[in-house]
């Protein structure tokens, strides 16, 4: 289900930002004479405008497969390295918000923020053996998981 609601959120976050372009397109070639709906009604009745369509459908379908990650950082232990991985989330924009089933949800700080994010702001936090394993929205995530890898490896010269 979560990867259904997923897809439909790109789905129309990709569908306002082509109208939005629809939109700053017509004022700046036509000086706005043209109306944004006539001109998606002219995009969308050509071939070219069918193919967008199963392209936007496609991107849609396929994004939360290569769009959110779950990656181990090796030799962090989730009650001792607690400290770490709250500076490493706070580093990035992300506050603790609660414990779920043994793992540590955090989530983006700011209306603004969460709404560029698609409300998909979710990072969480698993202990598993040798390490942790951190799951969340690829860009988000693997640069957290960047972070705490450097803090991690720099705790043996404290």
């Amino acid at each position: 289900m979560k990867y259904i609601v997923r897809s439909l959120k790109y789905l129309l976050f990709i569908c306002v930002l082509y109208v939005a372009l629809l939109w700053l397109s017509s004022l700046s070639t036509y000086g706005g004479t043209i109306d944004t709906m006539t001109l998606l009604r002219a995009q969308l009745s050509s071939d070219r405008g069918l193919w967008l369509v199963v392209a936007f459908v496609a991107l849609a379908l396929f994004y939360p497969k290569f769009g959110y990650v779950r990656r181990v950082v090796a030799g962090a232990d989730i009650e001792a390295d607690r400290m770490r991985i709250d500076n490493a989330m706070a580093l990035y924009g992300f506050k603790f918000v609660e414990e779920r089933n043994g793992a540590l949800v955090y989530r983006a700080e700011g209306i603004v923020r969460r709404i560029i994010l698609l409300f998909e702001d979710e990072i969480m936090v698993r202990s598993m053996e040798g390490g942790i394993e951190v799951e969340g929205k690829r860009r988000e995530a693997v640069r957290i998981i960047f972070q705490l890898s450097a803090y991690i490896d720099n705790k043996r010269f404290e």
